[in-house]
């Protein structure tokens, strides 16, 4: 009885300590993604400071002249929308939308996937403060916090769905009130739709590079556009940033003395 009690005993222990390491690289992983949203966070920070804050009315007649480095500039004031966009699946009223597609399937054991629709679309509008209106291009995307997820749903196609298409009976797919049609001979037969947008807001701030009396993406890395003041969304920017860097780096102090921890005792 005493050696198997003994026995019990040992590998409840051994199960501990393989728990107590598990959870250790755990606390160290998210530590880890902390920091890189952190640092992330931080380079957004310095974006935002060395982006020069211009009249409206300037970017348009001074141009290069009221912008920072490498054309880096940032404006904010009320929103004028002559044409407003109607997003595909949910027919709803915005400045700017995202749609995408991705369809799925079987492949052995696993399943692959493909991005069959993939729009990024954004209406002309302009920012004006008062001094005059300059024009934004947001139709490369960005980094919005207003951007809002209007639509989500995930539909298996019908067994019969090619057949149907080869006699020309074949319907579209409805998501919303957005029709997509599976092309012919898809291995896809589970498709996922997504729509995202940003609707008609009454003011904003956009973060960008001035180009030809407009305001644009800066390349690669996208327009900033928020409801929030310049200096409403430094702050929050920086506060993020500096909560995220410290709390990943005692996330991954915390995992590292767990790991040696558990090592000690195993």
């Amino acid at each position: 009885m005493g050696a198997r009690a003994s026995g019990k005993s040992e590998k409840s222990l051994k199960e501990g300590v393989l728990n107590m390491g598990a959870i250790a690289a755990l606390i160290v992983a998210i530590g880890i993604v902390a920091l890189i949203f952190g640092g992330y966070k931080t380079w957004q920070a310095k974006k935002l400071a060395g982006a020069p804050l211009a009249p409206t009315g300037d970017i348009v007649t001074k141009g290069d002249s009221v912008a920072g480095e490498k054309g880096a500039i940032s404006a904010e004031g009320d929103v004028s929308c002559p044409k407003v966009l109607i997003s595909p699946v949910t027919k709803t009223e915005c400045i700017y939308y995202e749609l995408k597609v991705e369809g799925s399937w079987k492949d052995g054991d696993s399943r692959k996937s493909k991005t069959y629709v993939e729009e990024k679309v954004a209406a002309g509008f302009t920012l004006d403060d008062g001094s005059g209106p300059v024009p934004v291009d947001a139709s490369q995307g960005g980094d919005f916090d207003c951007m809002e997820k209007t639509f989500s749903e995930t539909k298996k196609e019908g067994l019969f769905a090619d057949l149907k298409s080869a006699v020309g009976k074949g319907e579209p797919m409805m998501f919303g009130e957005y029709p997509f049609e599976n092309p012919a001979m898809s291995k896809a037969d589970t498709f996922e739709c997504t729509e995202k947008l940003v609707k008609v807001p009454s003011r904003l701030y956009v973060c960008g590079k001035h180009a030809e009396g407009v305001v644009t993406s800066p390349g690669w890395t996208g327009l900033i556009m928020s409801t929030k003041s310049r200096d409403e969304l430094l702050g929050s920017t920086q506060d993020t940033a500096k909560k995220t860097l410290m709390g990943g780096g005692i996330g991954i102090g915390v995992g590292i003395v767990l790991g040696i921890i558990s090592k000690l005792i195993a």
